[in-house]
């Protein structure tokens, strides 16, 4: 039996082409079973939209054109506006005269818009050929602080979202969504480049439709139910010379149920009742980390993983508490700047500091890592609430520390104060 990620996958060149499967395993958020498509306004009502469309595909690919009718009509009947499905329905009304040999037989529309809808049908079909493994944590998710009550992961090479609750500390799959990023795809580096940014970043507010419309007029038609802004450029990027601003998370014109995976200008869009059941879980401070592709963990990796890198933070915390300043700068790397400070500079002053202090004490509270999603070298990111107390100066401060592999060893390259 041809397994369902390979049929997705030869999707790209047609996509009723590709041969059916002989059988199907039917789980939790699989697409509806053939025996249950005689129900199918009911089904269209309460099952979510991109289940529907799947199970329309999957008919029209194993030929059962009735069944692949009821479906589109009761998923019409209740998302009128879903460009997708009427794509589908015109197909399944040239059958009656021809054979379907791909998506988009019956439409007289522009290329680009049907290439659109083909990889947004390509995109959602390979969401059920290889499920998501529910019980696995992303490598990016090392740890989140007892503040952060969800966490989102942007899979950007899948058109993704996947959003986590925080069980004590460790991530724990919650839903995904289908969602739109960049024009030109992903890895921002300058202003209006229309790429979505690599990196992690954490909402900062919400700008509801009633906002957005007193901003931009008829231009707050495009963010539909609202937007969620993101700290786009962090430290990082702003280290690294990356320019650009306003990437949010946002819903998409009323006028469409959703967009093509790659339509935005740079911020990641999601259908306006995705957005909707997303935004219960955002706040300020909900970390949201955009990743060319994700990694999966098993839980016993993810452990070694994290216990590892919490390892590293606390090595550099006891060190800089103990005074011994070469044994505490031996924990910075060749590359560390802040600023117009290099390594030799940050050596000097922090001796200097040292010299002056009888005893230290360094806490590290509220502390969340992550693996840090590069298009090179390994990073490691950590974001806590400093608490540093010595015999001559008491300082509390939200920080951010970004570490390098440096001849196999972390090594910071940036520090300072997180947003």
């Amino acid at each position: 039996m041809r397994s369902w990620f390979k049929i997705a996958t030869c999707l790209a060149a047609g996509l009723y082409l590709a041969p059916p499967a002989n059988s199907m395993h039917w789980q939790r958020g699989s697409p509806v079973p053939p025996q249950l498509t005689e129900r199918a306004p009911s089904l269209a009502a309460d099952t979510h939209p991109e289940r529907v469309i799947v199970a329309a595909l999957t008919a029209v690919r194993q030929n059962r054109l009735d069944d692949a009718n009821r479906l589109i009509d009761a998923l019409l009947a209740t998302r009128p506006n879903y460009r997708l499905a009427h794509l589908i329905k015109g197909d399944l009304l040239l059958a009656r005269a021809q054979p379907l040999n791909q998506l988009g037989n019956a439409t007289p529309t522009s290329a680009d818009k049907l290439n659109d809808l083909r990889q947004e049908a390509l995109m959602r079909l390979a969401r059920y050929g290889a499920p998501t493994p529910t019980t696995q944590i992303p490598a990016n998710l090392l740890q989140l602080s007892p503040s952060q009550e969800y966490a989102v992961v942007v899979d950007a090479s899948s058109a993704r979202i996947y959003v986590f609750r925080n069980d004590q500390g460790t991530p724990r799959y919650l839903a995904d969504f289908y969602a739109t990023i960049g024009k030109l795809g992903f890895g921002k580096s300058k202003e209006g480049d229309q790429r979505t940014p690599l990196g992690v970043y954490f909402v900062t507010g919400h700008m509801p439709r009633a906002e957005l419309d007193q901003r931009y007029g008829v231009q707050a038609e495009l963010y539909g139910v609202g937007a969620w802004p993101l700290s786009y450029p962090n430290e990082w990027d702003r280290q690294q010379g990356r320019t650009g601003h306003g990437i949010w998370l946002h819903g998409v014109p009323f006028d469409t149920y959703s967009r093509a995976p790659q339509a935005s200008n740079g911020c990641v869009a999601l259908s306006n009742a995705d957005m909707s059941a997303l935004a219960a879980m955002l706040k300020p401070g909900t970390p949201v980390v955009i990743t060319p592709t994700i990694e999966w963990l098993k839980p016993a990796e993810w452990q070694v993983r994290q216990q590892a890198a919490r390892a590293e933070i606390d090595a550099w915390r006891r060190d800089w508490e103990s005074l011994d300043t070469p044994r505490y700068l031996s924990h910075y790397g060749r590359n560390f700047r802040v600023g117009n400070t290099d390594l030799n500079s940050w050596n000097a002053q922090k001796a200097q500091v040292n010299a002056g202090k009888r005893w230290a004490k360094v806490a590290l509270n509220d502390l969340s890592l992550f693996f840090y999603p590069t298009a090179d070298q390994p990073m490691l990111m950590a974001n806590f609430e400093q608490d540093y107390r010595s015999d001559n100066l008491e300082n509390q401060m939200r920080k951010r520390l970004y570490l390098q592999r440096e001849q196999g060893d972390w090594k910071v390259v940036f520090e300072g104060a997180g947003r």
